[in-house]
């Protein structure tokens, strides 16, 4: 078994949680999929609390 196959089939049961087929042909993005992406980044920013967990809060216009 090459070491890619051997990959995407420990993928199956290891990997992250999949709503499709790993296997399968990824779809392109639209336009309209890369313009929402870019207003969630531009919008949200990542912060760590004490505790170590990660949060997404939104950005405040601070002039």
């Amino acid at each position: 078994m090459p070491k890619r196959d051997l990959t995407d089939f420990l993928l199956t049961y290891m990997g992250p949680a999949q709503v499709g087929n790993v296997r399968s042909r990824r779809r392109p993005t639209t336009s309209a999929q890369r313009e929402r992406e870019a207003e969630l980044v531009a919008g949200y920013e990542r912060v760590v609390g004490p505790d170590g967990r990660e949060f997404l809060v939104e950005r405040t216009e601070t002039d």
